[in-house]
């Protein structure tokens, strides 16, 4: 994920040794200083190629198996894909390489993923990690990725714990989305959110999102790509209400600060809306990056669940 440490590498959700230690995201000794992946005498190639489409962007790859190292944390045995084209996405990101960890029944070849292959062979404490993502401030901590656990550094008071509905994506049911006190619901009979930190935004179906970024006093306004945007006054951002999530019957109270996107001297809405949100018959929310700046979020695969607890900034 470009967010943390080196900014060297990108986490999907639905696509951790370490102790519960908090690490970059440097991965893989083979990374030289333009950024490109050179074979060692680590590296076994296979040559058979593949394709896979990452943020609407194909991108193809020969499939490998190398020694790959996160932090302090060196796997073995890890099979990978050696990009081969990739068109701007890596420039456009400024990232080096993308780092899956979501489900094996997602994966090209059903193999485990980076962090699967940590835990069994144990080298980290449990199958826990979590993501402390930052407000992009001037004076912000740099956002943390830890492996094996949970850093209370980064969050306070206790976590909302929810189970997983979905077998291949952090997928889970939100009770509905309301303005403080419950003035305005959306998604009043419940929903299927999932979380996903290659997301920006948070993306709901337009039945909800128009009528909520209206509420908050947005309007719209012309963007490229498939999302309906809005943005703020930004000299009335002191005065924007706070959006509260309904998740196994807790309150989580997303801000202002978390949820306006500055960019460019603009002051956008960090809710989007799409076509087709639905998914087994519900509507269907994505909750991404803004939603991860409210609140530090722990992905618990031993247990099937996710924990929300309010970040510390």
């Amino acid at each position: 994920m470009r967010k943390s440490g080196s900014g060297c590498c990108r986490s999907n959700f639905g696509s951790g040794a370490g102790n519960s230690d908090d690490h970059g995201c440097r991965y893989s000794s083979n990374i030289n200083k333009n950024g490109k992946y050179d074979s060692s005498s680590t590296d076994t190639n296979e040559g058979k190629p593949f394709s896979v489409s990452l943020s609407a962007n194909n991108v193809t790859a020969t499939w490998s198996e190398d020694v790959v190292t996160l932090g302090d944390i060196v796997v073995p045995f890890q099979v990978l894909g050696k990009g081969t084209f990739v068109s701007d996405l890596f420039d456009r990101l400024k990232i080096d390489g993308i780092v899956g960890l979501g489900f094996r029944y997602i994966s090209k070849r059903n193999k485990p993923n980076v962090f699967d292959n940590m835990v069994s062979q144990g080298l980290v404490q449990a199958p826990v990690f979590s993501f402390y993502i930052n407000r992009m401030g001037a004076d912000d901590r740099q956002s943390r990725l830890t492996l094996g656990g949970v850093n209370p550094e980064y969050y306070t008071g206790d976590f909302t714990y929810v189970n997983l509905t979905g077998r291949d994506k952090w997928q889970f049911k939100m009770d509905r989305v309301q303005l403080l006190g419950g003035m305005e619901i959306f998604s009043e009979n419940g929903c299927q959110a999932v979380m996903d930190s290659t997301s920006t935004m948070i993306i709901g179906p337009r039945r909800d999102v128009i009528p909520l970024n209206i509420k908050l006093g947005g309007r719209p306004v012309s963007m490229p790509g498939p999302y309906e945007m809005f943005e703020f006054d930004c000299s009335s951002l002191d005065n924007l209400p706070v959006v509260q999530f309904i998740i196994n019957g807790k309150k989580l109270s997303l801000l202002s600060e978390d949820y306006v996107i500055k960019m460019g001297g603009r002051c956008l809405s960090g809710f989007a809306s799409k076509k087709g949100m639905l998914r087994d018959g519900q509507r269907f929310w994505i909750l991404g990056d803004v939603f991860m700046r409210g609140f530090y979020t722990q992905f618990d695969k031993g247990n099937r669940r996710i924990g929300f607890a309010q970040a510390k900034h």
